[in-house]
């Protein structure tokens, strides 16, 4: 029993270790961050996210930190400013400087207004997913949900949702009269 312990413990370590060590393009990507060199970071952007755009400000980094369950990998936090509101953008990457996910946050005056994953499909940015809280303080309660979808780069609709907290559930048919179009284009034909 005592040496089931050992070999469950010692596979756990070493499976764990393995993965904090990065490749070739992970050791590249890892020295672009700690260089601060925003110009690389941007074209290493590009490759995942081909419409990310040169006016976001790196803001925040942190190297092989753990992005997942036993999983490690850099975050990078750009930031942008429109008008009054601040935009914070972070792209996660594993060890390898492969995208894994992403997140946003919008702030107004130092409040928290929105925040939620962004979606990437085939290099391009598909939409971002905003919770909108209704209140924060003592126990965060969600207000409503946007989708912000793209094309090509650009902003083409909003849809906003009550409690439809998922990507398909916009274009689910018993949703129909659940989902409003906020701004733009009808680009799921949710509304015919």
């Amino acid at each position: 029993m005592k040496y089931l312990f050992a070999i469950i413990f010692s596979f756990s370590f070493l499976t764990s270790y393995s993965q904090m060590e990065p490749s070739e393009s992970g050791i590249e990507f890892e020295k672009s961050i700690k260089e601060n060199d925003t110009i690389s970071l941007i074209k290493h952007h590009r490759k995942f996210d081909s419409d990310f755009s040169s006016d976001w400000k790196l803001n925040e980094t942190e190297t092989r930190v753990e992005i997942d369950h036993f999983k490690y990998g850099y975050n990078i936090e750009w930031i942008k400013r429109k008008s009054d509101t601040i935009i914070y953008r972070t792209y996660t990457f594993d060890i390898d400087g492969n995208f894994y996910y992403g997140h946003e946050k919008r702030e107004l005056n130092d409040k928290l207004v929105s925040r939620g994953g962004i979606e990437i499909e085939n290099g391009k940015l598909k939409y971002i997913r905003q919770v909108y809280p209704k209140e924060i303080e003592p126990k965060f309660k969600v207000d409503y949900y946007e989708f912000e979808l793209f094309d090509k780069g650009k902003l083409v609709a909003i849809y906003r949702a009550d409690h439809l907290n998922h990507y398909y559930m916009l274009t689910e048919e018993k949703n129909k009269d659940k989902i409003k179009l906020v701004y733009g284009i009808d680009f799921l034909n949710v509304k015919k």
